[in-house]
């Protein structure tokens, strides 16, 4: 299991697997490109999905971009998930965007200073939350094929708790991964590219911290049933 002074070699690997088909990384910052504009969006998530699937049965090697059909239908269910996380976030934000909204009406001045204020961290605030439990809804669906369960609160919840101490740790490997994905992406050019590798080096870690969890916890698939 990760801990602590796993960290190091946990974001090494994340980083060698992110790297370790260089084929598939160049057609997938083309396709992170396109999904900018939603076309490429199913494809990116369904391939992120095999990778995840891939790398629980033990291939440490990026898979090649074959078997679209599948590849499509996991992207349109991963992205069906996604976007009920979209109307969740949505949702929660609605009263602070009303409230600032109404004080911008009626001209008040302080009150559209804490609204705003009040918006901003409550957006940052489920903003963290959701990608947090989002993740863990992937790991669910590659895990059985559902979109139902990836979206049950109670399956999600249960892979988080599983093992929420090294679930911390998988959660900090990530966040040091996306910091340096975001200096990768000070050149305009290498943004597709640069997403890629992150997401494929976060997607790895996460689906290691799953793999490493049904080894050692003897009831660790209760949460699945």
């Amino acid at each position: 299991m990760a801990r602590k002074d796993d960290l190091p070699d946990m974001i090494v690997s994340a980083a060698r697997y992110a790297f370790s088909n260089m084929t598939a990384l160049l057609i997938g910052g083309i396709v992170i490109a396109l999904s900018f504009l939603i076309i490429g969006l199913p494809f990116f998530l369904g391939y992120i999905t095999r990778c995840m699937k891939e790398i629980v049965r033990g291939n440490g090697v990026m898979p090649e971009w074959d078997d679209i059909g599948q590849m499509f239908v996991d992207g349109i269910r991963m992205t069906g998930v996604f976007f009920v996380y979209v109307a969740l976030f949505i949702a929660v934000i609605t009263i602070p965007v009303v409230t600032l909204a109404i004080f911008n009406f009626i001209g008040a001045p302080m009150m559209i200073l804490l609204s705003t204020l009040l918006l901003a961290i409550t957006s940052a605030i489920v903003f963290c939350l959701l990608a947090v439990a989002f993740f863990a809804s992937w790991i669910v669906y590659a895990s059985t094929g559902s979109m139902r369960k990836a979206i049950t609160v109670k399956m999600v919840w249960g892979f988080i708790v599983s093992d929420p101490t090294n679930y911390l740790v998988a959660l900090v490997a990530c966040s040091v991964v996306a910091l340096l994905g975001v200096v990768a992406m000070s050149l305009f050019v290498t943004i597709p590219w640069a997403l890629f590798v992150m997401c494929s080096a976060v997607t790895f870690i996460y689906a290691k911290f799953y793999q490493d969890t049904m080894k050692s916890t003897a009831h660790a698939l209760d949460w699945l049933k």
